[in-house]
This record gives structure tokens, C-alpha cells and sequence, in this order.
């Protein structure tokens, strides 16, 4: 049988919290991981006894941090998905905003960057103006490549970091994008951003951070093959080391050395090459040295002095080995081979040839076994959190269970209890009953014994009445009218006495059955009250009944109406026929379509103008735009399928197939440029005044991938030479395929533009709408 939950005593409870709290210092102040553990895992258990909520979220945000700490993702993942959960449920945003900012940092850290973006934009949510967490989640859009997202996020801090003038963390930012820019070869792109560290740096820099930001131009401008420019700001920068004492001196000199080979001048270039190496070898540092020697054999071999450039590269291999640098080994390798090649040793040549395979296969082969591991990360983090966010789930469903069945088994002890304490009431009704009739027997002894007292006493009174009349007989004969008088007088004495003694007995009994009366009556009388009490709380009850009946109503419409509001979203971001079926069977199955058509516009200098705006304004410009041509493509029965930064894309024949779909297309493209012009007459402020518009025709699958947040997509060939079409154009001018013009040649007039070459298509006929 399951008892009802008693409430602890607050002495108690005081105490058991600060058993808790305790435990959890004792952890904070533990030496070893194992220790700090094991009492953070008390605390919890104890927490979790009393119900002690701050005792749990602490509790678990500390083993979160202990695992995370210690490598044991997974585990981490579980403690601070439950924090989420009770913070969540308590609408505590304080617990919420810290737990939301660690997941995010734990995703980060495994480079699963959309599950850590999600997390920093739900803290942000909390706290908007928290400028740590905004940097972090620009930095997700930024190492997952989407560069336009993570501009427009630091161009806010950039603003908030100006107007505080903390230039510390717009160079870190500058760096950052500069870095990220530079792995994925977009050296142009990453020197903005160094030219902007530089004029932070000229004002407010140190001498030496000076010399390290005129290194790193020059770094940049030879990535760019700007070697005169290099050379420039390698100068300025060794003109500070003369000033100060510059860290790694060595980089600087190795830096003049190519740029002074790379413009010409290789004799001073070496010089200070072999500055640098004699700098390494002092320093024992024998990571640098391979990469030193590696580029002396560089320039050497550049220079056809095939002897030394071989004695350098055999330095680059040993120290290469050495050092386990894979990478640098496999290009000296390779160096060997086309040194030997040239010193006409075809044998030795062929032979490092062959070692230098090896290790690029070795190379290629560990870079995937990275990439699988990341993925195998990746897919098992989710996993976990999907079957933790299960587990906590199940876990609250059998706790809310627990707690109906206590509350129903309170209920019914409720329910024994005034059940007992009717029936009490009931007994002590009938008791009074009892007892009132036993009072009314009493009564009527009473009244039997006074009767039987006053015959006894008229008895007596008789007999001594006749004694009396007896004793006096001789003298009525003396006086007998005297006699006859007294006698008449003591009859009527005798007579007025009996009447008195009757109207007493009388008396005393309409007296008794009074009370009995009036005890009757209030007996009736309870009986009322309790009818009309049980009335009362029965209406009381039908009312309750009839407002929870309206309630279920209000929450029955509220729901339906929740219901229309996320059908309507969801047919704002897919197809009504994809919605439907994606509602009926759970997912939508891709499909091909042998005929569409896609469409493509671009504005120009977008990333120019774009600079000269604030993010509020390039939003409005943006919308403004394109909810036109979304307006447009509705009434040209074309499909919208995303924006990219300022590029539309949409696509007429699916997803249900038409014959009109090129027709279409390029109706709406007039319609596009039309509307385009007429905003630039009205509105000569605006700031995209042309853009590009690429049309074509072709197979394309469509459909919706993935289980989370749901986008209809299309792909294939078709897609990419569309978006290439657009590239190709020119401002204000539709740009079409020869598929495309063959479908709309009897209603459109269009001009042949000639063969154009496109990437991985080779040469591709191009022609231009006239009208």
C-alpha cells in the first residue's frame, strides 16, 4: 500500500541542504578528480532525498563540468541536458542562460558547430546584449563557413567593442576572421582584416605588437604574390626589432629571406635565411629547423645550385624525422626526387619518388581517419543527446505518475477520513437521541411516583379526617349546626386542596412534554442544516464541474488554434503538397522531375555596398526585395527555395510538373528587373540599384532531407549551371541556356551571346532575353 508524502520538518530540511552544500564545497576543494566526484555524486543523492532543487542543478552542473573537464563528453552531455530540463521547467534563465552557454562550449570544442550555434543563440535569447556569448556564436558561423552570417554578427560587436574603445578584442576578432579566411584560401579577404589590425595598432600598439602585424602583412601579401609590398612591410618590421627585442626573431629573418629571393635579390635573401638557421641551432629547436632548411633548399634549388639545395634537403629529412613533421618529410622527399632527377641519379630519384607516395598516402589516410573520427563524434554526441533527452523525458513522465498516484491515494484517505467522521457524527446524533428519551422515561417516573405520593397523602389524610369525626360525635349532638358548618368548610377545604394537588401534577406534566417537544424540534432543525449543507457544497460542486467543462473547451479551441498557426509556418517554409505528405507519413520521400526550371539573381558589389550599411538597414534592403520577388514568383506559379546572402533562388515545375515552367521562369525575371527599376526611380536612395539573372532548364531532384528543422531543397546539375548562368551575366540582363531559350523561343526574343566556358562544363551556349 502506498503512504501519502509527509512534509519534512524545516528544522530537518535546514539541516539536509546544509549537508548539501557542504558536500558540494568538499567537492569544489577536492585534489583528485575521482574525489571531487564522489562527493558531487553525495551531494546529488542527498539533493534529490529532499526534494532540494538548488541542491540538484549545482549538484549536476559541477559533474557536468568535472566530466567535460576530464574528456568524458558523453557524460558531460547527459548532466547538463538534465540542468536544462529541471531549469526549463522551473523557468529558472538564470540556470538556463549558464547550462546553454556550456553545451554550447562543449560542441564547440568538438567542432559540431550548428548544435553549439543553437545553444549560444537560445542564451542569447536570455541575455541579447551578452557580447562573450555573441562572439562565440559568430564564431560558429564563421569555422562552419558561413561567412556572411558570422560577418554580420561581429560587425555588431565591432560597433559595441569601437564605442568601448576595447581594441584588445577587435584585434582578436580581426585575427580570427583573418585566420579562418586564410585556411580556406581566401588570402585577399583575410588582408582587410589585417590592414584593419594595423591601423588599430599604429595608434594605440606596442612596438613589438607592431612588429608582429607588419610580419603578418607581408605573410599576407605573399600569399597574394605581392612580393615588392612583402618586402615593405617585412622591413617596417624588422625596423621595429631594432628598437625593441622582438619574439622569434628567426621568422622575421627566414620571411626577408623569400621575399627578397621571391623580387630577385636571392644572394641577400640567403643571408638572411641562414640568419634565421643559425638562430634555430642556438635555440636547439630542431621543428624550426626542418622548416628552415626546407626553405633554403627552396631557394637553392630555385636558383639550379643543385648541390647545396641536395646537403639542405638531407638536413629538412633528418630533422624531419626527428620531429615526426609528416608533412614537411613527404615535400623533402619529393624535393630529393626532382633534386636527383637533375643530378641525372634516375634510381635514387625514383627511389625517394616512391617514399614520398607513402608518406602521401600516409598523410591522406590519417586527414581521413580524422574526418571519420569527427564524424563519428558528431553522429554519437547527437545520438546521446537525443537518447538522454529521451531518458530525462521518460523520467518525468514517471515522476508526474508518482505523483498522481500519490495525490489519488491522498485523495482516498481524504475520503476514509470524512467517512469516519460522519459516521462519528451520526453516532453521537443518535446518543443525544438515546438520551432524550431516556430523559422522557425519567419524566414519566417522576410524574408516577408523585401521583402515587399524593394518594398515599389524601389516604392519610382521610383516616385521620374520621378519627377526628369519630372523636368529636358526642359533641355535634351538643352543637350540630356548629358541627354541619365546620364539616361543610373541611369538605370544601379538603375539595380546593385536591383541585390544587391536580393542577400541580398538571402542570408538571405539560411541562415535561414541552421540553420534549422543543428537543424534537431542534433535532429536525439539525437535520435541515445538514440537508442544506449538503446542498450547498453539491451546487458548489456542479459549479466547479461546469467552470473545469469551460476551461477543456478554452484549452480545445486554444490547441486548435496552435494547431492552424503551425500548419500555417509549416506552409511557409515548404510546399503544401510536401507539408501534407510530410504530416501524413512522417517524412518526404525526394523526387525527380525530368524538366524544371531555376532561377538565380545576384546583386552587384553586394559585399562593397554592404559595408556601407548597418545590419538593421541590410536586412530591411534585403527584405524589402525579396518579399517582392516572392510576391512575384507566387503569381508566376514559380517555387521560392532559399535565399544565400543576397542570391534568390526559386524554380518553376515542381513540385507539381507543368509544361509553362520555362515560360515562367523568365516571365517572372521581367517582372524582377522591372520592379527593380521602377524602385531605383521612386527611391533614389536605394542602395542595390542592378543585379545578374541566370536561367536554366533541366532534371533536378527536390524533396525535404533530415529530421530537423525541415527545408525543401532541390539538386543537381541543373542547379549548379543556373547558378553559374548568373555568374556569367551582366547587370540588368537575363542570362539563359540553350535548354532554356529552345523551350521559350516562340514567345521570347533573345540575342545569341556565343560560348562561354564554365567550370567542370566546358564551353556552354549563352543567350540573352530581349523582350
Amino acid at each position: 500500500m502506498c503512504l501519502p508524502l509527509l512534509a519534512q520538518p524545516s528544522d530537518d530540511f535546514e539541516h539536509t541542504t546544509g549537508q548539501v552544500d557542504h558536500l558540494l564545497q568538499l567537492a569544489r576543494s577536492a585534489k583528485k578528480d575521482a574525489d571531487a566526484e564522489t562527493y558531487a555524486r553525495q551531494s546529488y543523492d542527498l539533493a534529490r532525498q529532499v526534494n532540494y532543487e538548488g541542491g540538484i542543478i549545482r549538484s549536476l552542473m559541477f559533474l557536468g563540468d568535472l566530466c567535460a573537464r576530464g574528456g568524458r563528453t558523453e557524460e558531460a552531455l547527459r548532466f547538463y541536458l538534465d540542468v536544462e530540463e529541471k531549469a526549463t521547467l522551473t523557468n529558472n534563465s538564470g540556470v538556463l542562460f549558464s547550462v546553454c552557454t556550456v553545451l554550447g562550449d562543449l560542441y564547440f570544442r568538438e567542432k559540431i558547430y550548428v548544435n553549439a550555434r543553437q545553444y549560444y543563440l537560445k542564451a542569447l535569447g536570455i541575455q541579447p546584449q551578452n557580447y562573450q556569448v555573441m562572439e562565440k556564436a559568430a564564431d560558429t558561423y564563421l569555422y562552419d563557413m558561413r561567412f556572411d552570417s558570422a560577418e554580420i554578427m561581429y560587425r555588431d560587436l565591432i560597433v559595441n567593442y569601437r564605442t568601448d574603445g576595447d581594441n584588445t578584442r577587435l584585434v582578436q576578432i580581426y585575427q580570427k576572421l583573418a585566420d579562418v579566411y586564410n585556411q580556406n584560401k581566401l588570402p585577399s579577404k583575410a588582408l582587410y582584416y589585417y590592414i584593419g589590425i594595423d591601423e588599430i595598432l599604429d595608434r594605440y600598439g606596442s612596438p613589438d605588437a607592431k612588429a608582429i602585424s607588419y610580419n603578418n602583412l607581408g605573410k599576407q601579401y605573399v600569399l597574394l604574390n605581392d612580393y615588392d609590398k612583402a618586402l615593405y612591410y617585412f622591413r617596417k618590421a624588422e625596423l621595429q626589432c631594432d628598437y625593441v627585442n622582438c619574439e622569434q626573431p628567426e621568422v622575421l629573418y627566414a620571411n626577408l629571406g623569400i621575399a627578397l629571393h621571391n623580387t630577385g635579390k636571392t644572394r641577400e635573401g640567403l643571408e638572411y635565411l641562414l640568419r634565421a638557421r643559425d638562430i634555430v641551432l642556438k635555440n636547439k629547436d630542431r621543428r624550426a629547423q626542418a622548416n628552415l632548411e626546407h626553405l633554403i633548399t627552396g631557394v637553392y634549388f630555385s636558383n639550379n645550385d643543385l648541390y647545396n639545395a641536395l646537403r639542405h634537403n638531407e638536413l629538412t629529412i633528418q630533422a624531419a624525422r626527428e620531429t615526426k613533421q609528416i608533412d614537411i618529410l613527404a615535400e623533402a622527399y619529393h624535393t630529393a626526387a626532382d633534386i636527383h632527377y637533375g643530378l641525372y641519379d634516375f634510381e635514387k630519384a625514383f627511389n625517394y619518388y616512391k617514399e614520398y607516395l607513402v608518406l602521401l598516402n600516409q598523410i591522406r589516410f590519417d586527414e581521413q581517419a580524422k574526418l571519420n573520427n569527427l564524424v563519428q563524434i558528431t553522429r554519437s554526441l547527437k545520438d546521446a543527446e537525443s537518447k538522454y533527452k529521451l531518458m530525462i523525458s521518460q523520467q518525468r513522465i514517471k515522476e508526474t505518475e508518482l505523483q498522481g498516484k500519490l495525490t489519488e491515494q491522498n485523495q482516498r484517505l481524504a475520503l476514509e477520513t470524512q467517512r469516519r467522521e460522519d459516521e462519528m457524527r451520526q453516532a453521537m446524533k443518535d446518543k443525544e437521541l438515546n438520551e432524550a428519551k431516556l430523559r422522557e422515561q425519567a419524566a414519566l417516573v417522576l410524574q408516577a411516583r408523585a401521583e402515587l405520593r399524593y394518594r398515599q397523602i389524601e389516604a392519610a389524610r382521610r383516616e385521620e379526617m374520621t378519627r377526628s369525626l369519630r372523636a368529636q360525635e358526642q359533641e355535634r349532638a351538643n352543637n350540630l349546626a356548629d358541627s354541619l358548618i365546620k364539616a361543610k368548610q373541611a369538605q370544601e377545604l379538603e375539595v380546593a386542596l385536591r383541585d390544587k394537588s391536580i393542577a400541580t401534577l398538571t402542570a408538571s406534566k405539560n411541562l415535561e412534554r414541552l421540553k420534549f417537544a422543543y428537543g424534537v424540534g431542534g433535532f429536525a432543525l439539525v437535520i435541515l442544516a445538514l440537508l442544506g449543507i449538503s446542498w450547498f457544497y453539491a451546487r458548489r460542486a456542479g459549479q466547479r464541474l461546469a467552470l473545469q467543462n469551460r476551461k477543456i473547451e478554452a484549452q480545445r479551441d486554444q490547441i486548435e488554434q496552435e494547431r492552424r498557426k503551425s500548419d500555417q509556418l509549416l506552409l511557409n517554409i515548404l510546399p503544401e503538397e510536401i507539408a501534407a505528405d510530410l504530416k501524413a507519413h512522417g517524412e518526404a520521400t525526394p523526387q525527380f522531375y525530368p524538366a524544371a526550371t531555376v532561377l538565380f539573381t545576384d546583386f552587384i558589389d553586394f559585399t562593397r555596398l554592404s559595408a556601407q550599411l548597418t545590419p538593421e538597414d541590410l536586412i530591411a534592403e534585403l527584405n524589402e526585395c525579396f518579399l517582392a520577388f516572392d510576391v512575384i514568383c507566387e503569381q508566376n506559379r514559380l517555387e521560392k527555395i532559399k535565399t544565400i546572402g543576397d542570391a534568390y533562388m526559386c524554380a518553376g515545375g515542381l513540385p507539381v510538373p507543368n509544361d509553362t515552367h520555362a515560360e515562367d521562369a523568365v516571365q517572372a525575371a521581367l517582372e524582377m528587373l522591372k520592379w527593380l527599376s521602377q524602385r531605383n526611380q521612386e527611391n533614389p536612395g536605394s542602395i542595390f540599384r542592378q543585379m545578374r539573372i541566370g536561367i536554366h532548364t533541366g532534371p533536378v531532384i527536390a524533396g525535404v532531407v533530415g529530421k530537423n528543422k525541415f527545408a525543401y531543397d532541390i539538386w543537381g546539375d541543373a542547379v549548379n549551371l543556373a547558378a553559374r548562368l548568373e555568374e556569367l551575366g551582366e547587370p540588368s540582363r537575363i542570362n539563359i541556356s540553350s535548354a532554356t531559350r529552345d523551350a521559350v523561343k516562340h514567345r521570347f526574343a533573345t540575342v545569341y551571346r556565343g560560348k562561354k566556358e564554365v567550370h567542370n562544363k566546358g564551353l556552354v551556349d549563352m543567350y540573352f532575353i530581349e523582350g
